[in-house]
């Protein structure tokens, strides 16, 4: 089965990608629980509120979907996305709703034994344009950007290895 996070390995490429006037951001962490229950929890968009760092506002979710604001310097975006249909049963993703700057959110889960798994997440999103824009993007948001995942990942973690999710997800 191939996932639709192309080519990826734990620690592998994660610099800027670009599609069709999107750009992609992936981020990836290593949790001691046990990948089903982890997907539980990704697929579940109402039990993300304890993972979200500060920069997300105005966070709504209902068992399908997500919505919210993201506060970025001199910027804020609005995100609305579905989850969507995945060929793949190691990746669970959310497509654009209704309109917003991400184009998806890829949550991909990779078993490293019965108590372990690898989690990759990446969102392509429309940076802002322009000349000050792409400055911007360049310069502040896009390192903005990998430091909210980063963190929004690391609180998963947390928060899954200690609350005693993940012995409840490895027995």
């Amino acid at each position: 089965m191939s996932s639709s996070v192309p080519g990826h390995t734990p620690g592998g490429d994660t610099g800027p990608r670009k599609r069709a006037g999107f750009a992609a951001i992936r981020e990836d962490v290593h949790i001691h629980a046990g990948a089903p229950a982890v997907r539980a929890l990704l697929a579940d968009p109402r039990t993300w509120r304890d993972w979200l760092p500060p920069a997300v506002r105005a966070f709504q979710a209902d068992s399908e979907g997500v919505g919210f604001r993201l506060t970025l310097p001199g910027r804020e975006e609005a995100y609305s996305l579905r989850r969507d249909a995945s060929e793949d049963p190691r990746e669970i993703v959310y497509r654009v709703d209704e309109g917003g700057v991400a184009e998806t959110l890829t949550w991909a889960l990779f078993p490293e034994g019965a108590r372990e798994c690898h989690i990759t997440a990446e969102i392509a999103y429309r940076p802002a344009a322009g000349l000050v824009g792409g400055a911007m993007e360049t310069l502040m948001h896009r390192p903005q950007r990998i430091q909210i995942l980063r963190d929004l990942l690391w609180n998963l973690k947390r928060g899954v290895e200690h609350s005693g999710s993940a012995e409840a997800a490895s027995a």
